[in-house]
């Protein structure tokens, strides 16, 4: 058996150095960097999840506010022109209204062409409101306006010459000479010096 070979006399082997562990600058080093990894891993995730959830909400949020500010405009602008005249109407002392209608000849009527319009008068004023034959007149579509003293007794139909008490409505027909087409009707209680009131005719 061979004997280990002795180192010379006076000489002692080297001791081993002792192994080292990690400095603490090292494991300083490491331990921020892993926690700097999670924090830019935890960040980018709620980055993510802020503009997933912010997108939905600021999607859902503008169409309801668009609807808001378009609603009222639109009802302001629809809002119908059949209501503004009937306030009108309320507010004037007489209510007047015109239908066209055929002609019918009374016994009084000798030959030729005339235009019969019906109409109704109400009063809606606190006094009376003379009415007749006469207090009428046709406007035709080209704009020439009809006398109707030369339809006078012509239709059996023709209104009644009368008083109306506020609250009191007659109706009946007035005629002009001539074969037109009726646009609207003037009445006008003091034969051209008071107010005129105007219907279209139907």
């Amino acid at each position: 058996m061979t004997q280990p070979q002795q180192p010379p006399h006076g000489h002692s082997m080297p001791p081993v150095p002792p192994r080292q562990g990690m400095s603490t600058g090292k494991k300083f080093g490491l331990g921020c960097g892993g926690c700097l990894g999670v924090l830019l891993v935890l960040l980018l995730l709620g980055g993510c999840m802020a503009a997933l959830s912010g997108g939905g909400s600021d999607g859902g949020a503008q169409e309801p506010a668009a609807t808001e500010e378009e609603t009222p405009q639109e009802a302001a602008e629809d809002a119908p022109a059949e209501e503004e005249q009937e306030e009108a109407a309320e507010d004037q002392a007489v209510a007047l209204t015109a239908e066209a209608t055929e002609f019918t000849p009374s016994i009084l009527h000798n030959g030729g062409d005339f235009t019969s319009v019906y109409i109704t008068v109400e009063n809606n004023s606190d006094e009376n409101i003379d009415v007749n034959p006469l207090s009428f007149s046709i406007v035709a579509d080209d704009g020439t306006k009809k006398d109707t003293a030369e339809g006078l007794g012509e239709d059996e139909r023709q209104i009644d010459t009368l008083t109306l008490s506020p609250g009191q409505r007659a109706e009946g027909v007035i005629t002009a000479e001539g074969d037109f087409t009726p646009a609207s009707v003037e009445f006008n209680e003091s034969l051209g010096f008071g107010e005129t009131y105007t219907a279209e005719v139907e």
